[in-house]
């Protein structure tokens, strides 16, 4: 009888060896078979595309001399001219820019955020895979599943690249939604998984290194440092003031579409920018020296009645938005002359009446998105003295 019992039991550990081997195969097969891969699109005016030169200097990052960030002599006279204003939504001012479209997303979409938020050194490596194993299985079970996670990603992806303005070395078409599944007896089970695609990385051609991103942080820092230094008794009307001016004087626009760097903030390095790095800039250096700023995305008409897309800032001061387009506040000088002062105010701390007469959000941010909501702006401008 023992002997008997002993001969069923061996069976069964034969058995159990053959299906796992079976189950495998089978995990291997439909893996490999069943991979999808959705892209994230970042890109706020669709001129990415352009083809450009790298900068001739790029490796001369640590060796290049760097003016003075802000000249005391000039600011301090527009500075006393503005009126004071309190400062208590100051200690907040990240957490307003940093979360505002995080604020607005799903579920779903939170936790892809949340994950890409917690492991964002680790993305500097260009291949680092951000993991959900199964945390989407029933959301794929269920009807439509899968566009609604396509959507998630998309949308999550969308809302941290626009709450963080530093991500200048993450190529986003590059960064694919990973769907795997496996099927036993039937029973599908789904894993989810965010990387790069295949047989490649995630990072800009220019940043192929994490000592290269480094190098590039340090030389932003250098920056950030001294803004931060030279504003710090400012109120945040004289901040913002000052960084605008700043920026205005320190860039030109990149009209050739000659350095790679034009669309984000690493455009400090070349001094060259297009819209999408002047509202990149301008948001991450006043969510440095405490002023709550968002990027905002949409179309813009010039004076030549050309509609294009277009970025710019939304700003809050004293609880209330106001809206800042640096671009147009510096603009391309046909010929001859210099920028006089109303022009170079033309678009600073404007109110809805005012702004929309050539602006139009777009809260679609790209294909497969959700559709975002932005600030409520103020009516009226506001005065300067």
């Amino acid at each position: 009888m023992k002997k008997g019992k002993i001969i069923i039991i061996l069976i069964i550990i034969v058995a159990t060896i053959a299906l796992g081997a079976i189950v495998f195969e089978i995990f291997l097969l439909k893996s490999n078979q069943a991979t999808n891969t959705n892209t994230a699109n970042g890109n706020i005016d669709g001129q990415n595309s352009q083809n450009v030169q790298a900068p001739t200097n790029q490796e001369n990052i640590q060796n290049n001399i760097v003016p003075p960030i802000i000249d005391n002599n000039v600011p301090n006279a527009i500075v006393n001219e503005i009126p004071n204003q309190t400062t208590d939504d100051q200690p907040t001012a990240k957490t307003i820019s940093r979360s505002y479209y995080y604020n607005q997303l799903n579920s779903n979409a939170k936790i892809i955020y949340d994950k890409l938020k917690e492991n964002k050194d680790k993305l500097m490596t260009g291949n680092y895979v951000l993991d959900f194993d199964t945390q989407f299985n029933i959301l794929l079970h269920a009807e439509k599943g899968e566009q609604q996670l396509n959507e998630a990603f998309q949308s999550a992806w969308n809302a941290f690249y626009y709450d963080e303005p530093d991500l200048f070395y993450i190529d986003s078409s590059k960064l694919v939604l990973l769907k795997k599944y496996t099927d036993l007896g039937g029973i599908v089970t789904h894993y989810i998984s965010i990387g790069p695609s295949e047989n490649g990385n995630y990072l800009k051609e220019e940043f192929q290194t994490k000592e290269k991103i480094e190098e590039a942080k340090e030389y932003i820092k250098y920056f950030v440092d001294q803004i931060v230094e030279q504003t710090k008794n400012d109120t945040d009307l004289q901040k913002t003031r000052r960084i605008h001016d700043w920026i205005v004087s320190f860039f030109e626009y990149d009209t050739n579409k000659e350095s790679k760097n034009a669309y984000h903030i690493y455009a400090l390095f070349d001094r060259k920018a297009v819209c999408e790095g002047y509202a990149r800039i301008f948001k991450y250096l006043m969510e440095e020296v405490g002023v709550p700023c968002i990027l905002v995305s949409g179309n813009a008409t010039n004076e030549q009645g050309q509609t294009q897309s277009h970025a710019w800032n939304y700003v809050q001061l004293n609880y209330v938005w106001y809206a800042v387009d640096v671009t147009w506040d510096d603009p391309v000088i046909v010929g001859e002359g210099t920028l006089n002062e109303s022009a170079k105010y033309k678009y600073f701390l404007k109110g809805s009446d005012t702004f929309f007469k050539d602006h139009k959000e777009e809260p679609e941010i790209s294909e497969n998105s959700m559709k975002f909501q932005f600030p409520t702006l103020t009516k009226v401008d506001y005065t300067l003295n």
